[in-house]
């Protein structure tokens, strides 16, 4: 994908996060259970540091690598990889944002790790599809209908988020295992897996034209078949970023 579309993948994320609505915070929508407390506060250019919130260390340490073995890849936020014949590991730290207050940053995370049932998720992607011809940012033809192409992908299958402890002010994890994570006015997500790879896929039989869709696919059964570890690894990796800090 070229670089410039990549910079359409945050954009539909946060048009899904929000509900397809804007990311306005309201401190009297707060609920009283996560009122701000005395805690870190970050810089506007926090967002731009992802390889210093998650370096090459903590996720060796974390998941027992050698740092020289990782291979590091700036891409919206941070990110690594590493493989051998049988295992792989992938971790990030991805849609890093300060938000101008504690206040705005609880009031985002509540909406955007809150659990969604079939027809909200439907309706989410309704409205973020409507709003994806007004983002100033996909100011293409081309990047509207990636943003589109994105958000078909998405589907409207139910959101479960689940609360965990001990990480930073407030984490959850969906079904996925993408950690949502909140420090303060900071907020990121953050995704690992280290186990088996996936299987080949066998294309004899398909046709051309079909082939993108059946890797599509097998990528999506492979992340669900995998989806208690991958939970797993991600705690774990967002647990060791917020006790960095």
């Amino acid at each position: 994908m070229p670089h410039s579309l990549k910079k359409v993948i945050p954009i539909v994320l946060l048009l899904i996060m929000t509900g397809g609505q804007e990311s306005r915070s309201d401190p009297a929508q707060v609920i009283a259970d996560a009122s701000p407390t005395d805690t870190m506060t970050f810089s506007s250019d926090t967002k731009r540091k992802g390889c210093e919130l998650l370096s090459a260390d903590i996720v060796s340490a974390t998941f027992d690598i050698p740092v020289d073995a990782l291979r590091q890849r700036k891409m919206m936020g941070c990110r690594y990889s590493w493989e051998n014949e049988s295992e792989t590991l992938e971790a990030g730290i991805s849609l890093i944002q300060v938000h101008k207050s504690e206040e705005a940053a609880i009031a985002w995370f509540n909406k955007a790790a809150a659990s969604r049932t079939a027809e909200q998720m439907q309706a989410d992607m309704e409205t973020a599809a409507k709003r994806v011809d007004t983002q100033a940012n996909l100011n293409t033809e081309l990047k509207k209908a990636t943003a589109k192409k994105l958000l078909a992908l998405v589907g409207s299958k139910a959101v479960t988020f689940t609360d965990v402890a001990g990480i930073g002010d407030a984490a959850r994890v969906n079904d996925e295992g993408i950690v949502y994570v909140r420090v303060g006015n900071l907020t990121f997500l953050v995704t690992a897996y280290k186990g088996a790879k996936a299987p080949p896929l066998d294309f004899t039989g398909v046709d051309y034209n079909k082939m993108a869709a059946a890797a599509q696919e097998h990528a999506v059964q492979w992340a669900q078949e995998t989806a208690p570890q991958r939970r797993k690894d991600s705690v774990l990796l967002a647990r060791a970023i917020t006790d960095a800090m």
